[in-house]
């Protein structure tokens, strides 16, 4: 098949990923764009450790080869002429990166959603990558009927009333077609793509390996934990049955006025593999950006995104830990849709012990029990043993995590100066190799950048802190998703269908 029909074959993700590129940009951006999609549509992702490893090398040859050959270029080029090259460079590593991320999915292509902070990287990569979030290239129907069958034994086109084949948005582990029940609401029905579960294993596998030259450090048993931690969490995000029931779960914790909505399930329509729910109006973040909202609009977003946070965190101990853009619609009528509940961690009793003692010290300004907090969320036995320079660094991330937290009044999340601020100090951290911690702090750590990548774009402000005083004052700061939280602390679910909005 040519470029153009693969293109012509995929119209939607024709138009939203044309758009994600300059408007002056040459033909041969728009034709491996065109190569890329195809593959992604047309192909199952592969399964096997060899083979995703294969690629992602190759990946990574392509990306290098072009930076080299831009700098041998750049040598004898003015300044005009360096910056124009080096930008169609990031340009061309930005759609390769897309294009094998896109055909990978799982976990590689949550790496990807990863690569789009804001300041970070190049526009180029923040611009294409971040369409991994909602629209990535969706797989072809042939594989949707596929799953269907596994599922149900039926057609899609017998469960609904009608089922649209072009899927409208699709992520790192499914995609999501509109349909219509037979009893006339219209939905949004959540198909996983085949084999996702053995993709993940098999990047983890790989992640391993790949890892197995620091198996010698001191902080090797700590990254071990770690990733059998990502992995659990992520194969658990493959159980839609899971998901369904800790989306009715959210659910009931939001009332008609409070200006959010998370979509109601129908447990008839969805499986292990299958999910479907109450169809959403409205716009991403792109979109919505695009429309250029008044700063009164940007505002309201923005309280609304941190009321729904900190009243989950609160009232479940639960951490919605994928705070992608796709996560949000900005509906027309001024309420914020929540969705995807797939990535989500549960704290034990222990983690929510630490999460209380260290927000009672930031609040008191208590420096000495700070320090202790953070060498033992660091995992060791004292500030001397941890040294000085590891100590004062991760001070300065979580200082920064908390700022919000600790601020009287209006507080701007679109204030560039604090927003970078915090980018260096993980930057730092990270470059270190002070990344040694609770298996926990992966999922808070990306919570906080996810979340405040997505308010910075926004330019929001809200009353955090007089948020943070409601959202959890004593009488709603214990689990309620369960009576029974068990040995682990933590709480399940309740069943479906308990305390619909």
């Amino acid at each position: 098949m040519s470029c153009n029909a693969a293109l012509t074959s995929y119209p939607e993700s024709r138009e939203r990923l044309l758009q994600l590129l300059p408007r002056d940009e040459d033909a041969a951006a728009r034709e491996r764009l065109a190569e890329l999609v195809e593959t992604a549509c047309s192909n199952r992702p592969p399964t096997s450790s060899l083979s995703r490893l294969w690629i992602l090398g190759s990946l990574q040859a392509k990306v290098a080869c072009a930076y080299l050959a831009w700098w041998l270029k750049s040598r004898w080029a003015d300044e005009d002429e360096k910056e124009r090259t080096k930008n169609e460079t990031h340009l061309k590593a930005a759609l390769e990166l897309l294009g094998t991320m896109g055909y990978l999915r799982g976990a590689v292509m949550k790496v990807g959603q990863m690569l789009t902070l804001p300041e970070m990287v190049p526009e180029q990569y923040v611009r294409l990558l971040s369409s991994l979030s909602f629209e990535a290239p969706p797989m072809h129907y042939a594989m949707v009927r596929e799953v269907f069958f596994d599922e149900f034994g039926r057609e899609p086109e017998e469960m609904f009333a009608s089922f649209e084949k072009k899927a409208f948005a699709a992520a790192s582990l499914g995609q999501v077609h509109r349909a219509r029940l037979h009893t006339g609401e219209q939905v949004a029905v959540k198909i996983q793509y085949p084999g996702i579960a053995r993709t993940i294993q098999a990047d983890l596998k790989n992640l391993r390996l790949l890892l197995q030259p620091m198996r010698m450090g001191d902080d090797w048993p700590n990254l071990l934990d770690k990733l059998a931690e990502v992995e659990s969490v992520l194969l658990a995000e493959t159980d839609y049955l899971k998901e369904a029931e800790l989306a009715q779960a959210v659910r009931s914790h939001f009332e008609p006025g409070d200006g959010i909505v998370v979509p109601r399930v129908y447990t008839e329509c969805s499986s292990l593999r299958v999910l479907t729910t109450e169809y959403l109006q409205g716009v991403h973040i792109d979109e919505f950006l695009a429309s250029d909202p008044s700063q009164e609009l940007r505002d309201r977003f923005t309280h609304l995104m941190t009321m729904a946070t900190i009243r989950l965190l609160y009232r479940t101990h639960c951490i919605m830990a994928d705070p992608n853009p796709g996560n949000y619609i900005f509906m027309p009528d001024g309420r914020l849709g929540v969705i995807d509940f797939g990535c989500a961690r549960m704290y034990t009793d222990e983690e929510w012990r630490m999460q209380c003692e260290a927000e009672a010290a930031a609040f008191r300004q208590d420096e000495k029990e700070m320090e202790r907090i953070i060498v033992e969320a660091s995992l060791y036995e004292s500030a001397q043993e941890m040294g000085a320079e590891r100590v004062e660094l991760v001070g300065r991330v979580i200082s920064w995590q908390l700022e919000p937290w600790l601020s009287e009044g209006l507080f701007d999340f679109g204030d560039r100066d604090f927003f970078l601020r915090g980018m260096e100090a993980m930057r730092q951290a990270t470059k270190k190799g002070y990344l040694r911690g609770m298996p926990l702090h992966i999922w808070t750590t990306r919570f906080v950048l996810g979340a405040r990548a997505v308010v910075y774009r926004l330019k929001g402000r809200c009353h955090f802190k007089e948020i943070y005083r409601q959202e959890s004052a004593p009488e709603v700061r214990s689990p309620s998703l369960s009576a029974n939280t068990g040995g682990s602390g933590s709480p399940s679910p309740r069943p479906l269908g308990e305390g619909q909005g």
